[in-house]
């Protein structure tokens, strides 16, 4: 009996066990990453980038390559247009105007139209970017990847009615889908079809498409499977740069030897720093970590191997441009926002990423709203995309000397000029062209080509400089901006006086009235 009862005070006077205290980190963990609440973010993230980029593109104005997409897109009949491709007019592939040719047919507003399809594949690229990441990762790391791409410089392209755009988000999909290919029956013949849009929009899609296939290979030697399927996907997505040689080629013969943007080594260090807007060692960084974070096994070694070939491609199309003579410019190697958005969320969640994962994502959601806030605040200042105070003082400086030509010195201005000018200028806008003049003073021809090529299409007025000055011994000279040799020329070789009527601070151009020597 007694032994009984010290029992029972034994059990009384025996600790309850406390209730597990909950921080609000844990909380906040939780919550954030919470399966429901990570797709509605991404659902939002994706909406605001749509409907605010749409807002955006109907303020802002052409710059020279979309105003070339604009009218070469509208060459009408067909065979009209399909002509100016076949004489070298322009670089991109037939597929990406077959696109815009389609696109134009939208009413409403042309600024958004054109821009529509960089728009949805920029859309493409961030769902991409996702589907991709949250195979191998849980799915709020995903999202970070997701909204670090809306926070990098290549949100602008998704503005431009040019293809660059297009070739990352279809290449992001394309990666997505590789990753799938052995599920559902309908991956492989998606997988082909955005290969081949890729190649078919931009004719630098195919330096990726041995990209695929090194990864595939790799997949290959480790499983012991041949996934045919892939293989001929690779294959088909080839057919439209072969399709559209003879026009590369056209090109090459046209703007080859003095091309703008003439490709050197350094290049792939500025490339990188344009990307990441750090120094370029960066990239060396984050290669060297990506390999410690492959050999911990947290990422399967194809796709470290395709995520390593995106980060790289900038580096390859340097390589390749260079030995071939070809033109380069940075904004040609996006597709490597791919390795450059999921490198660096693939190392950090090997070494760190678990226990501060809360404190990541919240940091950038808090980045994206501070550049939404901007967007926002940015509207009401970017007006109307139809006033453009340089062809409006123009214009008025003009009426005050009727009866002569207004030169427009640049030949980037000139394009934009034609596009925004108001109808009583643009029938006295002249261009002067002389690609020899355009190489020996600005070192590059391009703009006086492109433009002698477009000019019998959009019949615009262009006139070569000795018939020119001795039709004119005064006139009215836009001078300013990229390309524009004709200002010196008048100065140097022509004895010209200029008398300056008006200087635009912001635009480092002026407006002269030229007068010729006595």
């Amino acid at each position: 009996m007694l032994s009984a009862v010290v029992g029972l005070q034994a059990v009384s006077l025996k600790p309850k066990p406390l209730v597990p205290l909950i921080s609000m980190q844990d909380v906040s963990h939780r919550l954030i990453t919470s399966s429901p609440l990570v797709p509605i973010l991404l659902v939002a993230v994706v909406a605001w980038e749509l409907g605010m980029l749409s807002l955006k593109a109907a303020r802002q104005r052409f710059w020279y390559d979309e105003v070339f997409t604009f009218n070469v897109a509208n060459l009408h009949p067909y065979s009209l247009h399909w002509k100016a491709l076949r004489e070298g007019v322009d670089a991109m592939p037939p597929g990406y105007y077959l696109l815009i040719r389609l696109v134009r047919k939208l009413r409403g507003d042309p600024h958004i139209a054109f821009r529509l399809p960089s728009i949805a594949t920029y859309i493409l690229s961030l769902l991409g970017v996702y589907w991709f990441a949250i195979r191998e990762v849980p799915a709020s790391a995903a999202l970070t990847a997701v909204i670090l791409m809306t926070l990098s410089p290549f949100r602008r392209y998704a503005l431009q009615a040019r293809p660059y755009s297009l070739l990352v988000g279809f290449l992001a999909i394309s990666a997505a889908l590789w990753q799938r290919v052995g599920g559902q029956w309908y991956i492989l013949p998606l997988l082909a079809l955005f290969l081949t849009l890729a190649v078919s929009c931009h004719y630098f899609a195919i330096i990726a498409i041995p990209s695929f296939g090194v990864a595939e290979l790799t997949r290959t030697l480790a499983s012991q499977q041949i996934r045919l399927g892939v293989w001929i996907a690779l294959c088909i997505a080839i057919f439209p740069f072969v399709a559209g040689l003879p026009l590369l080629v056209q090109f090459r013969r046209n703007f080859g030897r003095s091309f703008f943007a003439r490709p050197n080594w350094t290049m792939v260090f500025e490339t990188y720093g344009d990307y990441l807007g750090l120094d370029y060692k960066l990239v060396v960084v984050l290669v060297l970590s990506f390999a410690i974070a492959i050999r911990d096994g947290n990422l399967a070694l194809p796709e470290a191997i395709l995520l390593a070939c995106f980060l790289l491609y900038p580096a390859v199309l340097v390589v390749i441009t260079k030995l071939l003579h070809s033109g380069y410019t940075p904004r040609y190697g996006w597709p490597a926002i791919f390795g450059l958005v999921l490198v660096p969320l693939y190392v950090f969640h090997s070494f760190w990423f678990k226990p501060s994962s809360f404190w990541l994502v919240l940091a950038f959601l808090i980045g994206f709203a501070v550049q939404a806030l901007q967007d926002l605040t940015s509207l009401p200042k970017s007006g109307s995309t139809r006033a453009d105070e340089r062809w409006s003082r123009l214009a008025e400086f003009s009426r005050h000397k009727p009866g002569i030509p207004v030169v427009i010195g640049g030949g980037l201005a000139y394009m934009e000029a034609i596009q925004y000018s108001p109808p009583e200028l643009r029938d006295r806008l002249v261009r002067v062209i002389d690609p020899d003049s355009a190489s020996r003073f600005a070192g590059w021809d391009t703009a006086d080509k492109a433009t002698n090529i477009l000019a019998p299409y959009l019949h615009l007025r262009v006139e070569g400089p000795a018939a020119f000055r001795a039709a004119n011994r005064s006139f009215i000279l836009y001078s300013g901006g990229a390309g524009d040799w004709f200002t010196h020329s008048l100065i140097v070789e022509g004895g010209y006086q200029l008398k300056l009527l008006w200087k635009d601070r912001d635009t480092d151009s002026a407006v002269y009235i030229a007068e010729a020597p006595s």
